[in-house]
């Protein structure tokens, strides 16, 4: 039987070989400047003025790691709803070369109190309690509330929490290319169609792993899986419940998922076809006013 083929590019990569000037961009010339923290990125001699920030996030989106942080937007005298249509305006310009547009969604606004449910491991989610929540949430794909998946994911930090709540990222190629050097049957059994989603709106099938010629697409959420499969009344075969445990313990290894803390300002985008995220446990302080809190926006 042949041997799965590895995948290959910038978009494939692991917490030992991802370089933070691959990811971290200045929001504006003046949030790139020099402060002597290390790993900030400093502007390049000659870079563009204009929109330079938006079209270095373009390129990183499609054509580099699949995720890019922007950092330094001003948040400064805006309401939390105002960061949400900060958030969106800045997606719009970054999403505009690849054509992609806005969705808007009427769970923008993410805190620790108003979280709608997420996908957990193992089991369903609940929503997270105003002291925040003491489960990690492994990386995953957004489902998002339209017909398909979005492509760009886009969250904002307005507020991190006092303790805990970094972002996780693992790349989807790196991923399928472990898979393929160490369990070449859970990749097999992965790129074979899945359910995803429960329900005429959410009934959608596709592979985990999606490769295409050159292009991967990966399509991964532990949970909306379980609630399809239930939906069939029939359980997951062995193989297919090795395939998914397979997965799942990739994505508890540190080797191949990077922990990144987000600061208010922060502006993370992912290519959500090829970067699935997460989160670590979080504790929020006592005081108002002071709950985790981050903007969502979507893009397709």
């Amino acid at each position: 039987m042949t041997a799965p083929r590895r995948t290959e590019g910038p978009s494939s990569w692991t917490a030992e070989t991802l370089r933070t000037e691959e990811w971290l961009l200045p929001a504006t010339p003046e949030a790139g400047a020099p402060t002597g923290e290390a790993g900030a990125p400093t502007p390049e001699a000659g870079a563009p003025t204009g929109d330079a920030p938006a079209e270095r996030a373009h390129a990183g989106l499609w054509h580099g790691t699949g995720f890019v942080v922007l950092r330094g937007l001003d948040l400064a005298g805006l309401t939390d709803q105002e960061c949400v249509e900060l958030c969106a305006r800045t997606v719009a310009r970054v999403c505009a070369p690849a054509g992609l547009r806005l969705q808007r969604s009427a769970h923008e606004l993410l805190t620790a109190a108003t979280a709608p449910a997420v996908p957990r491991t193992p089991g369903p989610g609940t929503p997270a309690p105003p002291d925040g929540d003491a489960q990690t949430l492994l990386p995953h794909m957004d489902r998002g509330e339209g017909p398909r998946p979005p492509r760009l994911l886009a969250l904002l930090c307005v507020r991190p929490a006092p303790e805990g709540g970094e972002s996780l990222l693992a790349s989807g190629p790196a991923l399928r290319d472990r898979l393929a050097a160490e369990r070449p049957e859970a990749l097999r059994e992965l790129s074979q169609d899945f359910r995803f989603g429960r329900g005429a709106d959410f009934d959608r099938v596709r592979p985990v792993f999606d490769l295409d010629g050159p292009i991967l697409r990966v399509h991964y959420n532990r949970y909306w899986i379980a609630r399809g499969q239930e939906e069939t009344g029939t359980p997951f075969s062995p193989a297919r419940h090795s395939a998914l445990q397979a997965m799942e313990a990739l994505l508890q290894d540190p080797a191949m998922v990077v922990t990144l803390p987000l600061r208010r300002g922060d502006l993370l985008l992912v290519d959500n076809s090829s970067v699935l995220h997460g989160r670590t446990p979080f504790r929020n302080g006592g005081a108002p006013g002071t709950q985790r809190c981050y903007a969502r926006v979507w893009a397709d």
